[in-house]
């Protein structure tokens, strides 16, 4: 006679495998085809915020430690078969079409996890439960696992669903349901519960002695109704005449062991007697021990992190900020192109409840407007535009949140998700290698130039054509001069290797070069140069003072960085010094001539 766990594994036999959400049937899994994300990018890109947002920091510990580790693994791994990445797409287009679909899943996905909880390695309980504390918990965990397949059934069953991975899904689970060993379980486990329900409370009764000591205890009876002791001095001495109440309660057992927490001969009697109960329902249960629980569990942490870039994509977009699906390029096209693309990250900063506090909206790139008023700007890597970008502009006007955002877009698009632009074609990418300025102190013996160096060195033994390089004042350790023959070197060997790159740097003539760049130096990788604008300078009470837009797009460099501006923010412009000095009593009145308008000031004046 064939059991039911045979049964069912001959049924995943016969073609209905085990199915995911993340991988297509046989796709090798970490399909990606390099060094993936580093450790630094991961940091210099902010992916932290992010992946908190795709894991839903809510619920029970263990579930959010579980989720954050798919995620932080899905995101970093850089998958790079289109095949996957389509698969997965298919799933967010799926749940962003259909909204009872998604709130069916979303119901089901808490009884998933809970059913991970329950599957081996991931058991939370003691590992020296008694034996009959293991078959009432086997029990509940079956009793789990069929919930979860019904919903399932449910939830895809009344959906018509397109994604390959969804369709695999409900096979899978129909195939399950409509088990015979599925079926006789289902049936069965509702006598099952009752047998174990008869032991809910015991009655005990204890000899005394004439001078009221205890000699000798036994068991009365088991009962399906818990007890209670009365707790008040009127209770214990009028009330204890009723049935399902006595007199007083015994001290709670500290552990299984005992009403005291040690074992004693009443305590071995119980567990014996409960033993006989438990024994047949563990001989029942013991038919389904291969239940497929662990292989459907495993779809919760999968199906919390797509339903999540679903919500992710519908919460941006009634912000006004568009998601989209990317359509997959061949690698070696090296192509990344966004329309009105956006950081995402700080999208999620900004799109906060009312009342509570937003960072400073100049120094991130945003806008005042909040989360809709976010500026987007349009983001090209190919062999006619450019696929090697110098940016240069002004300080604060989110030079570094457009190099940002272009990283986040092809994390998230090679895992599957939607993307933060209006429209979106791009190739995969093999790592993602970053260059952001390093809050951390150098090693002994190294200066700033010799730290940047080095992991600029780093990165070109590593990178390929195939790579997303991210410089951000990058070879800034150094005099000006000295830096833009460092900078040029690292352009040309950017050129070089073919990769796609993005170099934020205060070195005008380095983008004014671009020409001479691309005419002396071999490859395919266009060298261009890209402007953060600012609107014409405004004559005010401090100065001239320059309006970012925070648009990014080519053209030739201004010249000028306006740190003047930003020493005007924070009241560290010389004429700001003065008047503060002069109100704290340190220095007499300011001077009335020239000599209070600072040398950046002068020089913006005079278009130097």
């Amino acid at each position: 006679m064939t059991s039911g766990a045979t049964q069912v594994q001959a049924a995943a036999a016969g073609g209905r495998t085990p199915v995911s959400l993340l991988w297509p049937t046989g796709a090798p899994r970490g399909s990606g085809a390099g060094h993936g994300l580093t450790a630094d990018a991961a940091a210099d890109l902010q992916l932290a915020g992010l992946i908190r947002v795709l894991a839903d920091g809510q619920g029970r510990p263990a579930r959010r430690d579980n989720r954050e580790r798919l995620v932080r693994q899905t995101l970093s791994e850089l998958c790079t078969d289109p095949a996957v990445i389509a698969y997965r797409q298919e799933v967010v287009a799926d749940l962003l079409r259909d909204a009872s679909l998604r709130e069916a899943l979303a119901v089901t996905l808490s009884d998933l996890e809970a059913l991970w909880e329950t599957a081996p390695p991931n058991r939370f309980q003691p590992p020296d439960d008694g034996a009959v504390q293991r078959i009432a918990r086997q029990l509940g965990d079956l009793e789990l696992f069929v919930d979860v397949a019904r919903q399932l059934e449910r939830a895809l069953g009344t959906s018509s669903v397109r994604a390959a991975a969804l369709a695999a899904l409900r096979d899978y689970v129909q195939a399950i349901v409509s088990d015979p060993a599925f079926l006789a379980l289902e049936a069965e486990l509702p006598a099952l519960r009752s047998t174990l329900s008869q032991a809910r409370s015991v009655t005990v009764g204890i000899n005394l002695s004439p001078d009221l000591v205890p000699e000798s205890a036994t068991i009365l009876s088991l009962s399906e109704e818990r007890v209670e002791g009365s707790r008040t001095l009127l209770g214990r001495l009028l009330g204890g005449l009723d049935a399902g109440r006595g007199i007083t309660p015994l001290q709670r057992a500290a552990g299984s062991a005992g009403f005291a927490g040690q074992p004693n001969r009443l305590t071995r009697d119980l567990n014996r007697l409960l033993e006989d109960v438990a024994s047949p329902v563990g001989r029942s249960l013991d038919r389904y021990a291969s239940m497929p629980i662990e292989t459907l569990a495993a779809i919760g942490p999968e199906l919390s992190l797509l339903l999540n870039g679903a919500l992710l994509a519908e919460r941006l977009g009634e912000s006004g900020l568009p998601m989209c699906r990317a359509e997959i390029l061949p690698m070696d096209d090296r192509v990344t192109e966004l329309c009105d693309g956006y950081d995402v990250s700080l999208a999620l900063q900004l799109d906060r409840p009312a009342g509570t506090a937003r960072g400073g909206v100049d120094r991130a790139g945003g806008s005042p407007d909040g989360v809709a008023g976010m500026v987007a700007n349009d983001m090209t890597f190919d062999d006619v535009r450019g696929r090697v970008w110098i940016l240069t502009g002004p300080n604060g006007a989110g030079k570094t949140t457009y190099t940002r955002a272009v990283g986040l877009a092809q994390i998230l698009f090679q895992a599957g998700l939607y993307v933060p632009a209006r429209v979106a074609r791009m190739s995969p990418v093999d790592a993602i290698y970053t260059h952001f300025p390093s809050h951390e102190q150098a090693q002994p013996g190294m200066g700033r130039l010799d730290e940047e160096a080095e992991r600029l060195a780093g990165i070109f033994q590593r990178a390929t054509s195939r790579s997303l390089v991210l410089l951000n004042e990058a070879l800034a350790g150094t005099a000006a001069s000295e830096a833009e023959a460092l900078a040029r070197d690292a352009v040309r060997g950017l050129r070089l290797l073919g990769a796609r790159a993005v170099y934020v740097t205060h070195l005008h003539d380095l983008a004014l070069a671009v020409d001479e760049l691309n005419a002396t130096t071999p490859g395919t990788s266009l060298v261009g140069s890209l402007v953060a604008d600012a609107d014409d300078e405004e004559d005010t009470a401090l100065g001239p003072n320059h309006r970012r837009t925070f648009r990014v797009h080519p053209g030739v460099p201004r010249g000028r960085s306006y740190a003047s501006d930003i020493a005007r923010r924070y009241g560290i412009s010389y004429r700001q010094l003065a008047a503060l000095l002069q109100e704290r009593g340190i220095t007499a009145a300011l001077p009335t001539d020239g000599a209070t308008e600072s040398t950046d000031e002068r020089g913006s004046r005079g278009g130097g």
